[in-house]
């Protein structure tokens, strides 16, 4: 429930996104602060962004009132420091992480990225390789020993070796046994950026020079680039057959794909035989449809034949894969968006892949340089001399540099926030004690000490720029104050209204004493049933009856020796109720029917009372007496902060923004 309530205050939020710009002229006051018209009007054009925005008096008044509400609500609770809770401060710490996390990268870099991988997205290469495995955290010594393995390699196909033996034979890719390192089309964003930039940096019919990735070293050839063929969907009927399929397991899958594509050619409907032949559990209960695909999603065979299906509605005939048979049916083709549509979407695709850390290299570059990072080699030096064998295990503690504490590099800011800030021994030496676990790298302890070092520096340098981001970007302030009013004014609307209203027992059921006029129940009728297992028990009934007995002194008599000579029941229902069982009854006292029932029996139904419009109980109301109830609460609030705080509205201000 609370997560339905801030989703939606933050929805009002939205309309209230503060201006940076300040203004000179105040279009109203609350209590002593001053409220400018440039930035009501700011707040006024986002809300109706999108649409013809309406200067009629009663739009734009109907709109102030509101932000005034809004703004009084938030200095309530400012004023009650609510803005110094741990609580609310927490949650703000964690939302300008992730904010922060959008400005601490290279933009110019990133749009490039995104440009570049929309013209890869359009071409598609074939591509084989060979793969020399090497970890990436892979001491120098074994890095050099995969790297000359690889240079071999390579030799021996420039001489003429053949390109899918060698794959065979020493490829570190377990696929290349079976398909001689061929991986068929590839696009981009598929692979690791390295490996993507070689597929699209090669000449078909040309190979690679080794080159590294995290996996490796690998040789790529390029056999093809051909145009996108964009994305499709498709349904199919399939049936599952392994690889330790007998000859006779064979046979009856044959047998039942072919049986399939005769029902299909004979009019059957695609869908109808996925759900009840389709072995693909995930997709038969859909009518065979898988999600949508493009190039190097799916096994070769199946893409291939999905592809070659030229309109939608044209289905294959079956068609085999290593996972069994298949009849493939077209129901979508997508072609490639264009580049203003799919932008952002790539954005945050480049941002997620593993080329984004060009991006990010670029950044802290470009940080060092408006920093004015210096380094003491010497300092830095010293402190690795302290490192020993301990590093390699992750056991390394601080102590060990006890006394170490100079300058290692030093961030200046002469514009934004003026500092000087130095970063020692000391300070890297706690990083170490506390990160090396994720660095371990054995047998390279310079190697593991550098790379926590250049870590160490980012982290500095990411740390004093967001320090910064208010300062140098005005949107990110305004972000920041417009989460903080969000927060406020949640934290402070459930503690008023939402969650007081459930929580004030005393308050609600007084509330609805005062209201519950507002809650009609509709007009009840009271029906008794009474079940006799013959007609002279109906008799007896009667005779009982006329000497003022009631029903209950009746049955006890009556059901005396046979317990189901007699019963009754008392039901009432609503009207509505009553209309819709069209139990042949009048709305009217006394109004009865007589039913036949099985074997002799009877059941007579009587209508004993009518009830006149009366409220809902309070349970039965709850959920509408609540919301009336937080509405009231709501009112009430916002008059007692029009008396805390007063509002005076600027008229002649007003007056520039109204169109007549």
């Amino acid at each position: 429930m609370k997560s339905i309530k801030f989703f939606g205050i933050f929805l009002l939020l939205a309309f209230f996104m503060q201006a940076h710009a300040q203004t000179t002229k105040p279009l109203f006051t609350v209590g002593n602060e001053n409220i400018g018209v440039d930035e009501f009007l700011n707040v006024y054009k986002k809300n109706n962004m999108g649409k013809e925005i309406d200067y009629s008096e009663s739009a734009v008044r109907d709109y102030l009132n509101l932000y005034i509400n809004f703004r009084e609500k938030v200095k309530e609770a400012r004023d009650m420091k609510m803005d110094t809770a741990t609580s609310v401060n927490n949650e703000l710490s964690t939302y300008r992480t992730t904010l922060a996390k959008s400005y601490l990268i290279d933009k110019e870099v990133t749009d490039l990225l995104v440009n570049e991988a929309y013209t890869r997205l359009g071409k598609e290469v074939h591509v084989e390789h060979i793969l020399i495995k090497c970890d990436q955290n892979a001491a120098p010594v074994d890095t050099m020993k995969a790297y000359l393995k690889a240079m071999a390699i390579y030799n021996m196909l420039v001489k003429g070796k053949d390109f899918n033996k060698m794959a065979k034979d020493s490829s570190g890719d377990p696929s290349a046994k079976d398909n001689g390192g061929d991986l068929g089309y590839i696009t981009a964003l598929q692979v690791v950026y390295p490996f993507e930039n070689a597929a699209y940096n090669t000449s078909v019919g040309k190979m690679s020079k080794p080159f590294r990735t995290r996996f490796g070293y690998h040789i790529i050839k390029v056999l093809d680039i051909r145009n996108s063929r964009g994305t499709i969907q498709v349904e199919h009927i399939f049936v599952k057959l392994s690889k330790n399929s007998t000859h006779d397991d064979s046979l009856k899958a044959k047998a039942k794909i072919d049986q399939a594509y005769q029902e299909l050619t004979a009019g059957g409907v695609f869908e109808d035989i996925a759900k009840s032949e389709s072995e693909d559990k995930t997709s038969a209960g859909e009518g065979g449809k898988l999600p949508a695909f493009g190039t190097g999603k799916m096994v070769p065979d199946f893409e291939n034949t999905a592809f070659a299906l030229k309109n939608v509605g044209d289905y294959s005939k079956p068609v085999m894969t290593k996972y069994g048979w298949h009849i493939i049916k077209l129901i979508d083709r997508v072609p490639l968006p264009s580049l203003d549509a799919y932008r952002e979407t790539l954005r945050k695709q480049v941002e997620k892949d593993s080329r984004a850390e060009v991006a990010k290299t670029s950044y802290i570059n470009k940080a060092k340089i408006k920093f004015n990072y210096t380094e003491n080699d010497a300092a830095k030096t010293e402190l690795f001399s302290k490192m020993d064998s301990s590093l390699m295990k992750g056991l390394w503690k601080m102590d060990q540099a006890a006394g170490l504490n100079k300058i290692l590099f030093s961030l200046t800011d002469k514009t934004l926030k003026p500092e000087v800030k130095n970063f020692t021994q000391a300070d890297l030496a706690d990083f170490i004690d506390k990160n090396q676990r994720k660095y371990m790298q054995p047998n390279d302890k310079a190697t593991m000490f550098g790379k926590m070092y250049n870590s160490f520096v980012e982290n500095s340098l990411l740390s004093f720029q967001e320090q910064r981001l208010d300062k140098e970007y005005p949107a990110f302030a305004d972000l920041m104050k417009e989460y903080m009013d969000g927060i406020l004014l949640f934290e402070l609307t459930d503690q008023k209204v939402w969650s007081k209203a459930v929580k004030d027992t005393v308050g609600l059921r007084s509330y609805y004493a005062a209201t519950k006029d507002k809650y009609p129940d509709e007009e009840k009728i009271t029906i008794k049933t009474c079940t006799f297992k013959n007609a002279n028990a109906i008799v007896a009934y009667n005779k009982l009856a006329a000497k003022g007995m009631d029903d209950a002194a009746i049955k006890t008599k009556l059901n005396k020796s046979d317990s189901t000579v007699f019963k009754y029941e008392n039901d009432t229902y609503k009207r509505t109720q009553f209309e819709n069982e069209n139990s042949g009854l009048e709305w009217k006292v006394g109004s009865s029917k007589t039913n036949n029932g099985e074997n002799g029996t009877f059941e007579i139904l009587k209508v004993t009372s009518l009830t006149s419009v009366m409220p809902k109980p309070l349970e039965e109301a709850r959920g509408y007496v609540v919301a009336d109830f937080q509405e009231k609460l709501e009112k009430d609030w916002i008059q007692s902060l029009r008396e805390k705080y007063p509002v005076y509205i600027n008229e002649d201000v007003l007056s520039t923004i109204i169109k007549k």
